[in-house]
């Protein structure tokens, strides 16, 4: 809080003075939402421009004691190999968490940097108000410790990922609508023998199903060849890839050898993400094989380092920013009492055409 000429800070009553208002009116000028408030257009400006020019700023502490309320949400990545808040999904989706919270005049508590830090901290953190809310991102869907989270508060939103229990406000991508888009746009361009590159580690088995199951009702739709070998999978994937190694750079680089080595190769393969995509485009031209010439690829996901590539890949964009701004409006509108839980919104893909996929 700015002080005075006086040394001391600035307080409601001077501003009051200057414009000729209510210590209550100028109160309800600087701390309500202008739908809740008696107090005009007209006035309010006037109030705030005073505050402005006396350098007034409200006392947090203060405000926090009132509302009861921290003004804070948290973010949580739940502990696993490759989740960390500095990878380009992670980031990704928090760049929107943080707009939505900038928005609203929220801070933000990353609870772990490093995804080390155990689940248990969240209910902490909930129970001590130290945050209003919470933001999961990456939960496994049967976890224990979501029904802890959801017995303590109902201002939890678990964003792009799934909760087997329905008690968690969520925010989704549309997986069978991205995956129905990246096939027909093969289909439309001529392609009938479409291959799938898919997850081949132990720990994706439970979520490699949200993408593949659609594959194969889109194939069927569209009329294309179902032939079981078009799926690289684990099932079918030598060796086996170790979690914890570059598990995605692996899997795109076995999937274009195993693809290639078929009698009648795939003229189209739809990757289960975007560095899958990359990966088999790198391979492809180790091997000669012309992209999109001979071999159309598109992935799922859309991140910076993709345009920076010499060949930009056609993807299906996941919306990454814009799961994290309607998780982080969700979350606030549960902690304002403005939204029921548990909520859920679906958020739809887009196709964005680059230089990989081609008509056959």
């Amino acid at each position: 809080m700015k002080r005075s000429a006086t040394g001391k800070p600035v307080t409601l009553k001077q501003i009051a003075e200057l414009t000729h208002c209510s210590v209550a009116a100028v109160s309800t000028a600087l701390n309500n939402p202008q739908s809740n408030s008696g107090v005009s257009a007209e006035r309010r400006a006037r109030i705030k421009a005073a505050a402005a020019k006396l350098g007034y700023h409200p006392n947090f502490a203060s405000r926090s004691l009132r509302q009861a309320r921290s003004r804070t949400i948290g973010v949580y990545v739940q502990p696993k190999v490759w989740r960390d808040i500095g990878n380009d999904y992670e980031i990704s989706i928090f760049k929107g968490i943080e707009r939505a919270a900038v928005e609203h005049g929220y801070d933000i508590l990353v609870l772990n940097m490093n995804s080390q830090i155990l689940p248990e901290i969240c209910a902490e953190r909930l129970a001590e108000r130290r945050i209003d809310g919470l933001i999961l991102l990456h939960a496994d869907r049967r976890a224990d410790w979501i029904d802890q989270l959801a017995a303590i508060s109902d201002c939890v939103v678990a964003v792009d990922c799934c909760d087997a229990t329905g008690k968690l406000s969520r925010v989704l991508f549309d997986d069978v609508a991205a995956i129905r888009m990246a096939v027909k746009h093969l289909a439309d361009l001529g392609h009938r023998r479409i291959g799938y590159a898919g997850v081949c580690t132990v720990d994706g088995l439970e979520e490699a199903a949200d993408r593949e199951t659609p594959f194969r009702a889109a194939v069927a739709e569209f009329g294309l060849d179902q032939s079981a070998e078009l799926i690289h999978n684990i099932d079918n994937c030598e060796p086996l890839i170790d979690p914890a190694s570059p598990r995605c750079q692996l899997e795109g680089c076995q999937a274009m050898r195993y693809f290639l080595s078929l009698p009648v190769p795939p003229t189209a393969v739809v990757a289960y993400n975007s560095m899958v995509a990359t990966m088999m485009l790198h391979e492809a031209r180790k091997r000669k094989v012309k992209v999109p010439g001979e071999l159309s690829i598109i992935g799922i996901d859309d991140y910076a380092y993709l345009h920076m590539l010499e060949t930009l890949p056609t993807v299906v964009d996941h919306r990454l920013p814009e799961l994290g701004y309607a998780g982080g409006t969700m979350l606030i509108d549960l902690i304002e009492g403005n939204l029921a839980a548990p909520a859920l919104q679906m958020l739809g893909p887009e196709l964005l055409p680059g230089e990989t996929t081609a008509r056959l």
